[in-house]
């Protein structure tokens, strides 16, 4: 479906597209209102949207209200933030007034994260000079880039779409692309689903335009997109903010058994599961950044039943900040150090998970981390001062982890 854009101040409702389908319309207005079509209804909703639109039971609810001058926290979600957004709006200053976000959501709509597009439905205006148009979730600089092979790296421009993230290193954490790396590669050594991922030079990255040029030093982190196929084709995904149907502000609001409880009904216990193992690394590594939009679901195939997406952003926090804790309560606590069996087992209570089956988990996912990460290869490529730091944070939540294997926990 091609679309021709408009200048979004001039727009006064957005088609909301699904699959080359459109499926609703938001409507500016003092309460941003997002309706769905009823011939969407009429299909129940298939394929979804959001599991955020759905009852318990399947059916598809009506959208709720949101508050004044606030769009609805599924397309709020879809926004970037930090570096993006302010290079975003100064790139369509003629277009988008600053830190409003319906203007910014009909200039990037185009090309947002996952199968979803938004589009003004006013008569576009035509012959307009083509400008970058992804939209990226998240505080650390990223572009949506296009690489050809053994070609060179270029953003994408008007309805072009990007198969990769490249993610710049902030000044303020010296190493993060390095680190990022490594503990990709660690998920992967230890039979994690994980995105194509590559180091490259900032010199090759000479040619982003100067509003999309944050500060940044060392390499630059390369990792292909889940959400689009090496056709071209896009795969529907949302975070669990959009999950839960709450503002990006509320992403460290919560509790992790609230996710797994979700993968549980929505996908699988084996999901579920999946998901403990990747919260146990989270710990064991010193990731204090894992909130509700490093969380996903993915529908692939017909795009009607969800799936837990590939790990990402998955790095060691605690080597930059020593005292740095959990992003989301894990059995009533936060504290790395505070994750002891009692605090697991409080977990798979409220995430209605067998217990046995949840230390069995945790106890395996410690002894794959203690196989895989000493000598791993990846692991030479980050800085010796992050890599002590990784080091001694994995020391000390071995045994603390481990006593998940006690008597009353995990079989050893």
């Amino acid at each position: 479906m091609i679309h021709d854009l408009q200048s979004p101040k001039s727009t006064h409702s957005l088609d909301v597209v699904l699959a080359d389908c459109k499926i609703g319309t938001i409507l500016r207005s003092p309460v941003h209102t997002f309706s769905f079509e009823q011939d969407y209804r009429d299909r129940g909703g298939s394929p979804p949207l959001s599991l955020s639109f759905h009852s318990a039971t399947g059916e598809l609810r009506k959208p709720r209200k949101p508050l004044a001058g606030i769009l609805p926290a599924f397309f709020a979600n879809l926004l970037p933030e930090g570096y993006l957004r302010e290079a975003m709006e100064i790139h369509h200053q003629d277009s988008v007034r600053r830190r409003n976000d319906f203007d910014l959501l009909a200039a990037l709509g185009a090309d947002l994260s996952g199968a979803v597009q938004v589009f003004p439905s006013d008569r576009p205006r035509l012959n307009e000079t083509p400008k970058v148009r992804f939209s990226l979730a998240g505080i650390q600089m990223k572009l949506s880039i296009t690489k050809g092979n053994d070609g060179p790296l270029t953003l994408p421009v008007g309805e072009q779409q990007g198969h990769y993230i490249a993610k710049f290193p902030p000044v303020a954490f010296p190493g993060v692309s390095e680190n990022e790396f490594a503990n990709l590669a660690l998920a992967a050594a230890i039979g994690m689903e994980v995105p194509e991922r590559e180091l490259v030079d900032r010199s090759d990255c000479e040619w982003i335009p100067e509003e999309f040029n944050a500060p940044s030093e060392g390499k630059v982190l390369l990792v292909r997109r889940f959400d689009r196929s090496a056709e071209g084709k896009r795969i529907h995904m949302e975070d669990f903010a959009q999950v839960f149907g709450v503002d990006p502000a509320r992403k460290y609001e919560g509790a992790y058994h609230n996710i797994a409880a979700s993968l549980n009904e929505a996908v699988s216990s084996a999901a579920a599961l999946e998901f403990v193992r990747r919260l146990t690394l989270a710990a064991v590594t010193g990731n204090g950044d894992m909130h509700l939009k490093n969380w996903s679901l993915i529908y692939p195939g017909d795009g009607n039943s969800p799936a837990l997406a590939p790990t990402y952003d998955v790095l060691s926090t605690v080597a930059y900040i020593p005292n740095d804790s959990m992003a989301l309560s894990l059995g009533g606590e936060r504290s790395f150090k505070a994750l002891t069996v009692s605090r697991w087992k409080a977990f798979a209570r409220r995430a209605r998970l067998p217990e046995q089956a949840v230390m069995n988990a945790v106890v395996e996912t410690i002894s794959l981390v203690n196989d895989r990460w000493w000598h791993l290869p990846e692991r030479e490529v980050v800085t010796p001062k992050v890599r002590d730091r990784i080091d001694a944070h994995i020391k000390v939540m071995t045994p603390i982890l481990n006593t998940c294997a006690s008597r009353g926990g995990a079989s050893s």
